[in-house]
């Protein structure tokens, strides 16, 4: 039986190191795959954590642009970025220590 094997082997060098080569070939680009789904599934979670960022920056822009277009929102802008008063209204400056030295 021993005989039989290798001569099988023997005439067979070819096929045997030719399967070999093949399952090597199958091996090698198995663990290659998997490197590559390792590092895409990495930047998928990258990806979906900045959608999700994104998303509620989005959210919080949408509820400041909706309270902007409030009148409260417009007259409190009006006063403190334009300096804009109401008819009839007076406007009292209250200077710091600190300011009536820098004078």
């Amino acid at each position: 039986m021993k005989r039989k094997s290798r001569s099988f082997f023997r005439r067979n060098k070819f096929l045997v190191l030719f399967l070999i080569l093949i399952i090597g070939y199958y091996g090698y680009s198995t663990v290659q795959t998997n490197k590559k789904l390792v590092e895409y599934r990495a930047v998928q979670a990258d990806l979906k954590n900045e959608i999700e960022s994104l998303e509620s920056e989005i959210e919080q822009l949408n509820d400041t642009y909706e309270y902007t277009q409030t009148p409260e929102a417009i007259e409190r802008i009006a006063r403190e970025k334009l300096k804009m008063v109401k008819p009839n209204e007076i406007i009292y400056l209250i200077r710091t220590l600190n300011e009536k030295d820098s004078d």
